[in-house]
């Protein structure tokens, strides 16, 4: 990938992504003293979620054109207008309406994550498609400890309402470094037209069961860790008396977390394969949400977020890379990208709703043990049902031959013309 689509496409997504700084920690608490209850608050953020279904479509549309940047610049152009109205909305279905644009897995950031994933596959070296989504998204994190370092002190000064004038201006900014990024022609990347390309056979879903295996896995990873952004922060400052600081030093540990592991995910998995750091990806969540129901202080919980970190950091490398692998490579990195992120808006939209209506009966702590052992139902799946995608093999190098680990080609009994 050259400077210009390093500077625009990882610019962009730092950027846009850089406002979940505000939505992990704040947005539930910024919603309450708007007046929504606990149970109003986990109905937005289901409808949030669900809106976020648009990406399978868009990720279609985005394979069909081989362009990635419209997608992204009408995306980030929503969320810069949502990230402005917030504040000024009055009316509650306005205000839920901005809320679906805003929000962490809402529309506008599921829209910029998958096309965005998709753009760095297809700017990818050969070999390297978890690699180049590990840099991708070693500056999700970044941007995320910014806002929630800085907002947290501005926001124990100021108040909530704050954040938002540098989310705003991060929002305009975004846009314009998304017109920097410069993609290949089709045609000349391809050395193909796109009809013929949209004419080769793709993988049948259908036929395909450890795909819809890793699929039920995925939604059930996000079911069991969806509600932590919700009712994490309620949990801390309710039941634990943190104060705010110590709330935006949860999710900064998660971030810091995240960005160490992202980098060296992608390479690992390019070079040993994806289903060992598959294992330890589900299972580190589960772990998390068992140990965050038994701490007994904000101190211990801040500290167990590294494991959350961890995890949410080998998922968004790992799963992208597993399904671009299992539905051919860079011309369906769109569709690939999509079924990841409709996974994540499905169990996004699950997970709270469902919790909305435990957590009164549960409690927060009964809560988060009932999370864990739904996260531990998905970690079986994983280590029982999902197989590898990359096997190894013999490659002429000069007069020698070496090995080396490939996406494996689909069987034939799971392709349709």
């Amino acid at each position: 990938m050259d400077l210009r689509n390093r500077l625009g496409l990882h610019g962009a997504y730092f950027l846009g992504m850089a406002g979940i700084g505000f939505t992990l920690p704040y947005l539930p608490l910024y919603l309450s003293q708007r007046g929504l209850s606990d149970r109003a608050i986990g109905v937005v953020s289901t409808l949030a979620a669900l809106s976020g279904l648009v990406q399978f479509q868009v990720g279609e549309w985005s394979d069909r054109l081989g362009r990635r940047k419209p997608f992204i610049l009408a995306a980030l152009a929503l969320l810069a207008a949502a990230t402005i109205a917030l504040p000024w909305v009055e009316n509650g279905v306005l205000l839920a309406i901005v809320v679906v644009l805003f929000a962490e897995n809402g529309v506008c950031r599921a829209i910029l994550e998958s096309q965005a994933g998709a753009a760095a596959v297809g700017l990818s070296a050969p070999g390297q498609i978890a690699a180049s989504l590990g840099r991708l998204r070693f500056w999700k994190p970044i941007g995320v400890i910014l806002v929630a370092l800085v907002g947290g002190r501005l926001a124990a000064r100021m108040g909530l309402d704050v954040m938002l004038i540098p989310l705003a201006v991060g929002g305009v900014l975004a846009c314009l470094a998304g017109l920097l990024i410069h993609e290949p022609n089709p045609v000349q990347a391809g050395g193909e037209s796109r009809a013929k390309q949209n004419q080769k056979p793709r993988l049948a879903l259908g036929r395909d069961r450890a795909l819809w295996w890793f699929i039920a896995a995925m939604v059930i990873f996000h079911t069991a860790n969806a509600p932590g952004g919700v009712y994490l922060g309620l949990y801390l400052t309710r039941e634990l008396h943190a104060d705010q600081q110590r709330l935006a030093d949860a999710f900064v540990v998660s971030m810091i977390m995240w960005m160490l592991v992202s980098r060296p995910a992608g390479f690992l998995a390019d070079r040993f394969g994806r289903r060992p750091l598959l294992i330890v990806c589900w299972g580190a969540m589960a772990l998390r949400l068992l140990l965050v129901a038994l701490a007994g202080t904000a101190g211990w919980i801040v500290a167990i977020q590294a494991l959350d970190g961890f995890s949410n950091g080998l998922f968004a490398v790992l799963a992208a890379a597993w399904m671009t692998d299992r539905l051919g490579g860079a011309p369906h990195a769109g569709r690939a990208q999509a079924i990841v992120g409709t996974s994540l808006v499905l169990g996004s939209a699950i997970g709270p709703v469902a919790s909305a209506m435990l957590v009164d009966a549960l409690g927060y702590r009964g809560l988060f043990v009932c999370l864990a052992g739904v996260g531990a139902v998905g970690s079986g799946l994983i280590i029982a049902l999902v197989p590898e995608t990359l096997v190894l093999q013999s490659t002429p190098s000069s007069s020698r031959s070496h090995e080396r680990l490939a996406p494996a080609i689909p069987a034939p009994e799971t392709a349709s013309a």
